[in-house]
Order: C-alpha cells, then sequence, then structure tokens
C-alpha cells in the first residue's frame, strides 16, 4: 500500500485530533524540555477572528496522470493508473494572503494496465476541479464554491479535447478572502539567480540531514527543523488552543518514533517552484516519480512518501523547511 502525505504534513498523516501512543522508545524520555514546550506553544502565535474560512480543492481524475500546484507550489501529485474520483485536500498553507490565487493542472499520459505508459493521453482522458470553502466548524456540505475546470472534449465527440498529446496544463485564478497572512515565501531569495551545481549540493545536504533525523528518531531535532513550518501551518488552520497544540505535537512525535525504514536518497532530479524560491529534491524512478519529494520511508505494510519543500528565507543563506 502507498500513503501519500501531502504537503501541509511532513510525516504526520492528518491535522490533528491523533490520540496520543503509548511509547516506552528512550528517546521520549530525552526530549528536551524545551523544545517540546516551544511546540506546544506555537498555539499563542494564532490569533483568533470572526471567521475561520477554510479552503479546498476537490477533484476527480480518470485515465491520466495530474498534478495540481496552488501558487506554483506542489499540493499532489498522482501519476499510477486507476481513477480518482472527489478527493478533497485542504489548502489554507498554499494560500498567503487575501487576493487572486494562482491554480495551475497538468495532466500526463496515464499508466496502462499492463504496467507500461500510455505515449500521450488518451481519448478518456478527463479532469475536473473545484475551489470550496466554509467555515472550519461548518459541516462540509455546507460550503460556497469559487472555482471550477473540468477538461473540454473534441467538438461533437466524447474525445478528450488533448487526446494524443504528450502533455496537457491549463493556469486559471480564484480569489480567496483570508484572515491570516503568512510570511511563506513571498520574501524568500530567487533560488534561479544563485549556481545550480551549487544549490543541487546545499539541497542534497538538507535532504540528507533530515533524512538523519528521521533515522535517528530524534525529536528534539525535529521539532527545530520543523518549527517555523509548523508556526505557518497553524495560523492557515487556525489552531488556537492548547489541544490543538499537543494534539499536533503528538501526533509529530509518534511519527518520528514509529518503526520505518528511511530509504536511501538516489536517483532524484532539482525542481524549483514557486517563482524559483523554493526548491524540492524529486524521485525519478518509476514506481516513485509522482512523489514530491525525494524521501520516503517503509513500514512492512506501506510505502510513505515524506514532503519536504525549502526555501531561504530573507536574510539567511540557509536551505530550511517550507512546506
Amino acid at each position: 500500500m502507498r500513503k501519500f502525505i501531502v504537503s501541509m504534513v511532513i510525516v504526520a498523516s492528518g491535522s490533528g485530533g491523533c490520540q496520543q501512543k503509548q511509547t516506552t522508545n528512550p528517546v521520549v524520555n530525552q526530549l528536551d524540555k524545551n523544545v517540546g514546550q516551544k511546540m506546544l506553544d506555537i498555539y499563542k502565535q494564532v490569533k483568533t477572528y470572526d471567521h475561520h474560512p477554510v479552503y479546498e480543492v476537490e477533484f476527480s481524475q480518470d485515465a491520466c496522470g495530474y498534478e495540481i500546484l496552488i501558487n506554483d507550489v506542489p499540493l499532489h501529485r498522482y501519476l499510477l493508473p486507476g481513477s480518482a474520483n472527489e478527493q478533497r485536500i485542504q489548502i489554507n498553507d498554499h494560500l498567503l494572503k487575501t487576493g487572486k490565487q494562482e491554480m495551475t493542472i497538468r495532466l500526463f499520459p496515464p499508466m496502462l494496465s499492463d504496467g507500461s505508459w500510455s505515449p500521450t493521453l488518451v481519448d478518456a482522458s478527463a479532469f475536473k476541479i473545484k475551489v470550496i470553502h466554509h467555515q472550519s466548524k461548518d459541516a462540509l456540505e455546507d460550503y460556497k464554491q469559487v472555482f471550477e475546470f473540468s477538461t473540454s472534449n473534441q467538438p461533437g465527440t466524447e474525445k478528450f479535447m488533448a487526446s494524443g498529446q504528450k502533455f496537457f496544463e491549463f493556469k486559471g485564478f480564484f480569489y480567496a478572502q483570508i484572515p491570516y497572512q503568512l510570511e511563506g515565501w513571498q520574501n524568500s531569495a530567487d533560488l534561479r539567480q544563485e549556481n545550480q551545481d551549487q544549490l543541487l549540493k546545499e539541497a542534497v545536504t538538507a535532504y540528507n540531514n533530515f533524512r538523519n533525523v528521521l533515522i535517528k528518531k530524534d525529536v528534539n531535532a525535529y521539532g527545530i527543523l520543523m518549527y517555523d513550518k509548523e508556526v505557518e501551518i497553524a495560523k492557515a488552520y487556525y489552531w488556537s488552543t492548547p489541544l490543538d497544540s499537543k494534539e499536533r505535537w503528538n501526533e509529530m512525535r509518534d511519527a518520528v518514533l514509529e518503526k520505518r525504514e528511511i530509504l536511501p536518497l538516489k536517483n532524484f532530479k532539482m525542481v524549483l517552484y514557486a517563482g524559483g524560491k523554493v526548491v524540492a529534491l524529486q524521485p525519478t524512478d518509476e514506481r516513485y516519480k509522482d512523489y514530491l519529494s525525494a524521501i520516503h520511508a517503509q513500514t512492512a505494510d506501506e510505502d510513505i512518501q515524506v514532503s519536504f519543500l525549502l526555501h531561504k528565507k530573507a536574510g539567511s543563506n540557509e536551505l530550511t523547511p517550507i512546506r
């Protein structure tokens, strides 16, 4: 089984509400109280508002691979066979401030039932997506729609308009009204201006350092590394209570301590996002090429994708996690 960890979560598979697991791992007893308390106090930096809108994408796909980007930052990618029906992913952490937001949809030729790849998109290829928002405590059915896109067919046929092409891309925009503002990658360094060979070396070092944190199950180092990113995620999803921070930290800590094999970093490429302000290393192996990050792990039952997007925040020359 393959387990997909979307960009708003690093090695935790949810957004809170996870019951703390009992463990006797000695790493827990060695946890630096200052690091743990800092993570538990994140809620103090989260403002409350009169309204708490949660934005989501809802999408479905057939006979094609796809990639979804919000504001040129990857949200989700899937390239394996099969269809996706009405999946939903929250996107608040991709929305930095009120205003116009960019949606990018990329479609790729499908994997066929025999495990080979079609050279082109096919007649049955189809994709549709909409952006909705609702109040965080409201029922999901009580939502407003602000964006919709669906692929078109060739006139007078049921054949996808881009059938026979190797690639299809759509860009559109929607307006989001949100009460918070995130620094995100707005003022981060433009990595396109740097020596790309040197940037690749720096990215590999950052990825391997993170892998070592996971291999050693170093909860301290993990909390320090993820702190800035976690503050932004908490603000984006209005996690403003002590319980919110406690559940999130317990979830993250349990995921680090879970028994899993962190696979070697190999067969990857460097990709820039967000107008050159965000960098990722992504697998090129057929089996994993739809992963957003070249860090992945295995347990006895599943493959686990670990999202790890980096930037250089204003005034810094160090690559640090952004999503």
